[in-house]
């Protein structure tokens, strides 16, 4: 299958271009890699329109929430995309651009404001480029069918980020899930909420948390939970 790919240098440039408000023609400047049929870009066209949408009348409410909330229709849209695609930088790097820089820029608006803004599109850092990590996001808790979790704590950046995307537990969606559930039906605070992290952090040291189903997951996020007194 072949695909759009956006080097590292040339995303950087039409990003400049872009921040400066111009409109560059994004798949110009792509190279299209592999054998066989192209890939269909329609799933997540169809996507980055909603998401662009519900953006309008979203306004300054809570980003990540909104983040989270979508995050499964860019997940859903790439269900048929080979996984050595979904691998490619360069292939999430034309996406950002292509299809979802008026949604970053607003996502990210802070530091678009201070043009540090590539760290957001380059997909150098998969838990830091926007659509990567809704992506992962999604993968993290399992899918459409848990979509409302990924989209359900309030001001959870932190929470996503830190303790499920950057770590293992992304890689065991009914851990996943039964950590962000607790979290958002019994929120802790920012330091009580670390201290579990942590505790499953260390569980992964002599336990295959891979291998939990749902029910053993969340006996496990019980047994580590912290009460507000602790």
């Amino acid at each position: 299958m072949t695909y759009p790919v956006l080097t590292g240098t040339k995303c950087a440039e039409l990003a400049r271009q872009l921040l400066q408000g111009t409109s560059p023609a994004i798949e110009a400047f792509a190279d299209w890699v592999g054998v066989g049929p192209e890939v269909d870009l329609g799933p997540i066209e169809r996507a980055a329109a909603l998401i662009l949408a519900e953006m309008t009348s979203a306004g300054d409410s809570d980003k990540d929430m909104f983040e989270g909330r979508y995050c499964v229709l860019i997940h859903d849209a790439l269900a048929a995309v080979p996984i050595e695609i979904r691998d490619d930088r360069g292939f999430w790097r034309f996406l950002a651009l292509k299809y979802f820089w008026p949604f970053i820029k607003w996502r990210e608006a802070e530091a678009f404001e201070r043009e540090n803004h590539l760290r957001y599109v380059d997909a150098a850092s998969s838990t830091e480029s926007v659509i990567t990590r809704m992506h992962l996001r999604a993968a993290a808790v399992g899918g459409q069918e848990w979509a409302r979790l990924a989209g359900g704590i309030p001001k959870s950046t932190d929470f996503w980020r830190s303790h499920i995307l950057r770590v293992r537990t992304c890689t065991a969606p009914p851990v996943a899930r039964a950590f962000a559930s607790r979290q958002m039906d019994e929120r802790l605070s920012t330091p009580l909420v670390r201290q579990v992290a942590r505790r499953v952090n260390r569980t992964w040291t002599n336990v295959e948390l891979h291998l939990y189903d749902d029910d053993e997951a969340r006996d496990l996020i019980d047994d580590l939970w912290l009460g507000d007194a602790e």
